[in-house]
C-alpha cells in the first residue's frame, strides 16, 4: 500500500491565496498539487456544503422563514492503486444535517427541500465495489442509497423539491422508508450492462433503515422480523454532453417487501387489522433532451416524466406522477445555468381515504406541488439557486390553504 501524504494547515491557507481563486474547481483549491497527487494514488476528497432560506410566503400552516443547511463529505478509494485489487473501489459518505423544517410551516405531504431532515451526523454510506466481466457487471456490498442508483432522473436533479428526487409513491413505502437520503440501510446490489446502452441492476436491502427510534447517528439493526426489501430496475440509456447523439433514458422499475404490513381500513372479525405480504409497487420512468445549440454543445432542452404506483391496501400514496422542463445554457453567456419548471402531483389511495372518513376527516384526492427554478453557476465551485414552489391541496388536508413558498439554495464546493 501505498503511503499517502497528508496536507496541512498552511498549505490550504497558501492553496486559497495564491492562483486564481475565482477559476480553480474547488474554494481550497489543489492543496499545492496535493488533490492530484492523492487521485494519482488512489483517493479523491470531496466536501459539499449547501445551505437554504426557505420562506412561507402564502398560505399553509403559518407564514415563517427558516434555514437549513447539509454538508456531505465524500471519499473515493481506487482498490486496484492503493491495494492490487483489480475493479475493487470502496466509498465513504459521511452526513451532517442542521436547521428547521420548512414543512412545519408549509404543512405539506411531499416536502419542500430535498436536504430536510432530522439535525444529525451520520455515516451515510460505506460500501465496497467490485466490476468483473470486463466492467459490464457489477456487485455492492455496505451501506447504500438505493435512489443514488434506482428511480433517478438526471435533468430532475436541478430541482430543490424532494419528490424530483425518487417519486412518493416509492420513498413512503416501508416502516421508515427504503435506504435513501437520510437514513440507510445495509443492501446488496447487483448490475450488468448489456451493451453500451441497456443496463439491468437488483438490489437486496434491510426493509427497516436506521433506527425507529432514534434519528442519531448510524442505526444497524437486523432482526427477523423486519424482512428484506427487493428492488429492480431495467433501463436504457444514450448520448448526452460531448457526444453527437441527444441525451434519452428511460426504465422500468420494481420494488417488494417481505415482511407483511397493516390494512390502511380493513379490520379481520376481532377488530384487528388485516395483514397484506404484498406491499409493492412499479414505475416508468423517461426523459429526453430534444433540442440542443448546435451538435456537441452541452446547452439545450431536456424533458422528463415519471409515474407509478403502489399497493394502496397498505400504503397511503397509491399513485404518483411528475413531469417537467429543464434548460441549460439559457441566458447568452451562462452556459452553465440551468432553468426548470416542473409539476409532481401524489395521490391518495381509496383505502386512505375511507379510513381518513371513517375517523370523521376530510380528505382532498392530491397534492400538486410545482416548482420553478434557477441554478446560476456563479464560480466553478460556487452556485445560488433562487426558487419558486406552490403546493396545491398541501398534506390533502381541505383546511391547510394552498401554499407559496420562495428560497435560495447556496452550494458550496470545497
Amino acid at each position: 500500500m501505498k503511503r499517502i501524504k497528508l496536507v496541512s494547515l498552511t498549505t490550504l491557507f497558501f492553496s486559497l491565496i495564491s492562483g486564481s481563486l475565482w477559476a480553480q474547481d474547488t474554494l481550497s483549491g489543489n492543496w499545492g498539487g496535493l488533490r492530484d497527487e492523492w487521485a494519482q494514488q488512489g483517493v479523491e476528497l470531496e466536501l459539499v456544503y449547501t445551505v437554504e432560506y426557505f420562506k412561507v410566503h402564502s398560505g399553509g400552516i403559518r407564514q415563517h422563514s427558516v434555514t437549513l443547511d447539509n454538508v456531505d463529505l465524500m471519499a473515493s478509494f481506487d482498490g486496484e492503486k492503493l491495494f492490487g485489487l483489480q475493479g475493487a473501489s470502496f466509498f465513504l459518505y459521511v452526513l451532517g444535517n442542521n436547521g428547521a423544517s420548512p414543512s412545519e410551516h408549509a404543512g405539506d405531504f411531499q416536502g419542500v427541500s430535498n436536504i430536510d431532515a432530522p439535525d444529525a451526523w451520520k455515516v451515510y454510506e460505506a460500501w465496497y465495489d467490485q466490476s468483473f466481466a470486463d466492467d459490464q457487471a457489477s456487485v455492492r456490498v455496505g451501506l447504500y442509497d438505493l435512489n443514488s442508483e434506482f428511480d433517478v432522473i438526471e435533468s430532475a436533479g436541478l430541482f430543490i423539491h424532494p419528490s424530483f428526487g425518487i417519486g412518493p409513491d416509492y420513498s413512503q413505502s416501508g416502516q421508515n422508508g427504503p435506504s435513501i437520503f437520510p437514513t440507510t440501510s445495509l443492501a446488496l446490489r447487483l448490475a450488468y450492462t448489456f451493451d453500451t446502452s441497456h443496463y439491468i441492476q437488483a438490489a437486496v436491502l434491510d426493509a427497516v433503515s436506521g433506527d425507529l427510534g432514534n434519528d442519531n447517528g448510524t442505526q444497524i439493526q437486523l432482526s427477523d422480523n423486519e424482512g428484506v426489501l427487493y428492488a429492480l430496475e431495467l433501463g436504457y440509456t444514450q448520448g448526452g454532453a460531448g457526444t453527437a447523439d441527444r441525451y434519452a433514458k428511460w426504465a422500468l422499475g420494481a420494488w417488494h417487501y417481505t415482511e407483511k404490513f397493516d390494512d390502511l381500513a380493513d379490520l379481520d372479525g376481532s377488530g384487528n387489522p388485516v395483514r397484506h405480504n404484498d406491499n409493492h409497487g412499479i414505475y416508468a420512468l423517461a426523459e429526453y433532451e430534444f433540442f440542443r445549440e448546435s451538435d456537441q454543445s452541452e446547452q439545450g432542452a431536456t424533458v422528463f416524466a415519471r409515474y407509478g404506483i403502489a399497493n394502496d391496501d397498505v400504503n397511503q400514496i397509491d399513485s404518483y406522477f411528475a413531469t417537467g422542463i429543464v434548460y441549460t445554457g439559457l441566458l447568452p453567456g451562462r452556459d452553465e445555468d440551468q432553468f426548470g419548471i416542473a409539476v409532481a402531483i401524489a395521490s391518495n389511495g381509496s383505502k386512505y381515504k375511507q379510513w381518513q372518513i371513517s375517523e370523521g376527516n376530510r380528505v382532498d384526492d392530491r397534492e400538486t406541488a410545482i416548482e420553478l427554478s434557477y441554478r446560476m453557476q456563479v464560480l466553478p465551485w460556487l452556485a445560488i439557486q433562487p426558487d419558486l414552489q406552490w403546493i396545491k391541496n398541501p398534506s390533502m388536508d381541505p383546511s391547510i390553504s394552498d401554499v407559496t413558498l420562495v428560497g435560495v439554495r447556496t452550494e458550496i464546493v470545497f
